[in-house]
């Protein structure tokens, strides 16, 4: 249901004003320290206390791949077994330029934008090895920005 919902939103976004910069630089900085958590500091547990309880993830090939905060933190730590058991890191660069913030109500924001994903082998080669798009609602709860709905699409090889 909510991927039928995508078109519409866009559509009413068109005429939505972007965020202030406090509010941009707010999610911008939750987003950077959410995906540092998970992926340089591959702290599962850390990673999913900046969720909602009921945060959902869909993945365009993986499917829902959580439907709660502890399916997230579930998610996070098989990652980064997998990549520890495979001797690789993972890293993930926001796409500066592409970053879209803008203001929902009930203390919410939606955060629009491209992102590339690096390995780092046990050679200490850093390697771009693809990129996606991304939409994320983010709550504010208790003060904090935490991640409420994710939207991981549009994934493919990095440009060689």
């Amino acid at each position: 249901m909510l991927l039928l919902a995508l078109p519409l939103l866009a559509a009413a976004l068109a005429g939505t004003a972007p965020a202030s910069d406090t509010l941009r630089e707010q999610i911008r900085a939750a987003d950077t320290q959410l995906f540092a958590v998970a992926f340089d500091a591959c702290d599962a547990d850390r990673a999913a206390a900046m969720t909602t309880e009921d945060m959902e993830f869909f993945h365009d090939k993986d499917g829902k791949s959580a439907n709660s905060r502890e399916d997230f933190r579930r998610s996070v730590a098989n990652l980064c077994d997998s990549a520890r058991k495979g001797g690789w890191h993972l890293r993930r660069e926001l796409m500066e330029s592409s970053l879209q913030v803008f203001p929902l109500q009930d203390d919410r924001a939606l955060e629009i934008g491209d992102h590339r994903f690096h390995e780092r082998g046990t050679d200490g080669v850093e390697r771009w090895t693809g990129q996606a798009r991304f939409i994320q609602v983010w709550r504010r709860v208790d003060g904090q920005w935490q991640a409420e709905r994710v939207i991981s699409y549009d994934h493919r090889p990095a440009d060689k």
